[in-house]
């Protein structure tokens, strides 16, 4: 397996470059004792790396935060929100799994640290030297404006994918992907995100985020499906941070994942736009809609 620490995620600091490193050593120590198939023996081993995850997650943020003080970084209270709901996550995922060591807890686990972490050190922490907001300020004419926005922070911007065409539709009943993620964003509403994906398309989003190969959507194992899960949160909090002035202040997400198929029928979703995006790798659905 391939080192999951690349140096292209370096953001030019060197205390925080190996902070970073270490974060990602540990997760692939996780990842390599998943794959094993020997998880129960090395239970106390995963118990003692997801403790330091979770110390050193709090270390590192502040080290971070130091920093963004010292070169009063224009959006501290946005990166230090990012960090408490982070910190609060790995959490729950060490109750979790203190109180249920599966095979597909750990690896929900990995998944969810690989796609995160990947995006926040790429993105988010790239953006401190240079004093460049983490979210522009923006207004939208209409959804598609919006949703072309979306979709090119989540394509071009995070993962360095070039859109070819853009193409809007009403949606009718049918959202085309091998891979669909469904993700729940409530706040003071409830809205709801799509994105249908190319079997192609994932793969190379996946190996994106874990320097893995994705062989076969139909044979995904719980840390694949995970972090694509991981990346509709993502890109959402991105999204409603647009749709919703009070965005930052306590919006839960909730993302599934399915498989050539996607049920509507649990949300009333008539008259909503997809928008159909065209890369490289095949295409990518989104649609977007505030639910009742």
């Amino acid at each position: 397996m391939a080192a999951l620490w690349k140096d292209e995620y370096k953001v030019g600091i060197d205390k925080i470059d190996e902070q970073h490193r270490q974060l990602f050593d540990k997760i692939e120590h996780l990842l390599e004792i998943a794959k094993s198939g020997d998880r129960k023996s090395n239970r106390q081993e995963c118990m003692d790396t997801i403790d330091f995850l979770v110390d050193y997650t709090k270390f590192h943020f502040d080290s971070e935060q130091a920093l963004q003080r010292e070169k009063k970084y224009v959006s501290y209270d946005q990166h230090v929100k990012i960090h408490e709901d982070f910190k609060n996550t790995v959490q729950v995922y060490k109750e979790l799994l203190g109180k249920d060591f599966s095979s597909k807890n750990l690896k929900s686990f990995i998944g969810c640290m690989l796609a995160w972490l990947v995006n926040h050190v790429c993105i988010c922490d790239r953006k401190i030297l240079k004093n460049i907001p983490l979210q522009n300020l923006e207004s939208f004419v209409d959804t598609e404006s919006f949703i072309k926005s979306v979709a090119q922070k989540l394509l071009t911007e995070m993962y360095d994918i070039p859109i070819l065409s853009v193409k809007s539709c009403i949606y009718k009943g049918d959202v085309d992907g091998a891979v669909i993620v469904r993700t729940i964003a409530e706040g003071e509403n409830r809205h709801l995100f799509l994105y249908g994906m190319s079997d192609k398309l994932v793969g190379v989003l996946y190996n994106k985020i874990s320097g893995m190969l994705l062989p076969n959507v139909d044979f995904m194992d719980d840390i694949e499906r995970s972090a694509l899960m991981e990346i509709g949160n993502i890109i959402s909090t991105y999204a409603m941070s647009a749709i919703e002035d009070n965005a930052q202040n306590g919006v839960r997400f909730q993302s599934d994942l399915y498989v050539h198929e996607y049920n509507a029928t649990d949300y009333n979703i008539t008259n909503s736009m997809i928008l159909e995006i065209m890369t490289d790798y095949g295409k990518m659905d989104i649609l977007y809609t505030r639910l009742k």
